[in-house]
């Protein structure tokens, strides 16, 4: 008896597929060896010499839409991928063969997106047989290519970090895992003595939740005028989802963990949550303290308060308020419509934060307008921290002439018998808008528009032309008229 193999084929490479046909002790042993490239039809970013792999692959992705909502884009593809410095091309595979090649000059770009000043990526502008794109810098990458606008980005991930309600910075800040390292068999980053408390949070990259490549900031998000890419994960600890639109990670047991957020190209991001022991005890209730702004520089005089809005942010508690001020006299900050607490000192229209004092002295005016009020203790009362803008309600949303990006501000027209009254007269086109208070989604406005409420939904504009909007606060609840013109 012989047993022998038959090769079939010109050629051997080591990502060939190998077919075994099974034999008797007495028939022969055949390898079939089929040519071509061991991965999936898609498209690939491939190091110039080598064939791509599947860890390198972009898949179809979805960008922001208005109101933190995702759309899909003709031709997006991304994901993060382990490059080791060298030269790369964008491949197609079909059929386990290259069929198209795409490269590109490179040039960098800076997008003030990050609070960690990590705001530099490469961009490169593909065309088919275009040259090899260098990669100066071995690192995990964000990587995405738009066929749109013929251009591929190439932003690094240092560290990932967490962020929301139930982390120690609130929505404000994050708090970043910088222990740790990557290579091309994967990245661990992990801290500990977390405090986390029942809440919501999410995941992102370098101080990062996107990056803009809209072509005109005021523009809108049509498929023509560019695109923002998302940087961050939502949903759940065990199956994370991409994007602004996903849901928050629900955390429900307070205590102290240790973070740990892997990544490797079979799984891709991991989070893993290790309680070593209770979170300290909080006594605060801020049921306590609803905070409201009282004067005679104020709409209620020292008769009435114009009530301020709480916000958990991680461990700081925050009131916030748009409160429409005379030319002349004082006003302060007190506690459930009564003196028992109430704060004062001096606070300027700086956006400057300053410690109030219990039972300080009145605050003066600084001049007839419209103010943005935000007073925050993260110390359980201790110490009251304040800061005051010049900047009160606007009106936002695609609707609008500044999109989802910048604010139209209202004109403040004072107050009549304790209503203070806003104002905005501008073209809408149809779709949607809110107001919101101080450019800060922290106070924002939505829903019915005879009871508005706090995070309420979008107010939709069906017809577009030139309307006159109008806001109205007695001190307790807002309401709205739209009237076209």
């Amino acid at each position: 008896m012989k047993n022998f193999i038959k090769f079939l084929g010109v050629a051997f490479f080591a990502a060939s597929i190998f077919t075994f046909n099974a034999c008797s002790s007495d028939d022969e042993v055949i390898i079939d060896v089929v040519e071509g490239i061991n991965v999936s039809d898609g498209l690939y970013l491939a190091q110039v010499g080598s064939d791509p792999e599947s860890g390198a692959l972009l898949s179809p992705e979805s960008v922001d839409a208005p109101d933190f909502q995702s759309q899909t884009r003709t031709g997006f593809v991304g994901g993060y991928i382990y490059l080791e410095a060298g030269d790369y091309n964008l491949v197609q595979v079909t059929n386990k063969e290259i069929t198209n090649t795409w490269g590109g000059s490179v040039s960098q770009e800076t997008d003030e997106g990050s609070q960690c000043d990590y705001n530099t990526y490469n961009v490169a502008s593909m065309e088919e047989n275009g040259a090899a794109i260098n990669v100066s810098e071995s690192g995990l990458y964000r990587v995405a290519n738009d066929q749109l606008r013929s251009e591929m980005i190439f932003y690094q991930i240092y560290f990932p970090g967490i962020i929301g309600t139930a982390t120690p910075g609130g929505w404000s800040e994050e708090t970043s895992l910088t222990d740790g390292s990557v290579t091309a068999d994967g990245g661990s980053w992990s801290k500990a003595d977390v405090v986390l408390r029942e809440g919501e949070w999410k995941v992102r990259f370098n101080c990062r939740w996107a990056l803009d490549r809209k072509i005109d900031p005021l523009g809108g998000l049509e498929e023509s005028n560019g695109y923002i890419m998302f940087n961050n994960f939502g949903g759940s600890v065990d199956n994370l989802t991409n994007g602004n639109d996903q849901p928050n990670i629900v955390h429900s047991e307070d205590g102290t963990y240790t973070v740990t957020i892997t990544w490797n190209s079979l799984d891709g991001w991991q989070v893993n949550l290790e309680r070593t022991g209770d979170a300290p005890v909080l006594t605060f209730d801020p049921n306590d303290y609803n905070l409201g702004v009282i004067g005679d520089a104020t709409a209620g005089s020292w008769d009435s308060d114009r009530d301020m809005l709480y916000k958990l942010d991680g461990t700081t508690h925050k009131w916030v308020g748009v409160v429409t001020l005379a030319d002349a006299g004082n006003f302060k900050i007190r506690a459930n419509d009564a003196w028992d607490f109430n704060l004062g000192g001096t606070l300027a229209a700086d956006g400057e934060t300053v410690t109030l004092s219990e039972g300080g002295s009145d605050i003066p005016t600084p001049g007839a307008g419209q103010y943005y009020i935000v007073v925050s203790t993260d110390d359980e009362g201790d110490t009251w921290q304040a800061s005051m803008t010049a900047n009160g309600w606007g009106v936002i949303g695609d609707a609008t002439a500044g999109g989802w990006d910048a604010d139209q501000d209202m004109t403040a027209d004072g107050f009549d018998a304790g209503v203070t009254t806003y104002t905005y007269l501008g073209t809408f086109g149809t779709g949607q808008f809110k107001f919101r208070a101080g450019d800060d989604w922290a106070m924002n406005l939505g829903g019915d528009l005879g009871a508005l409420t706090f995070d309420g939904n979008n107010i939709e504009i069906a017809t577009a032309g030139d309307y006159l909007v109008t806001l109205t606060f007695d001190g307790s609840t807002y309401m709205t008229t739209i009237e076209a013109q």
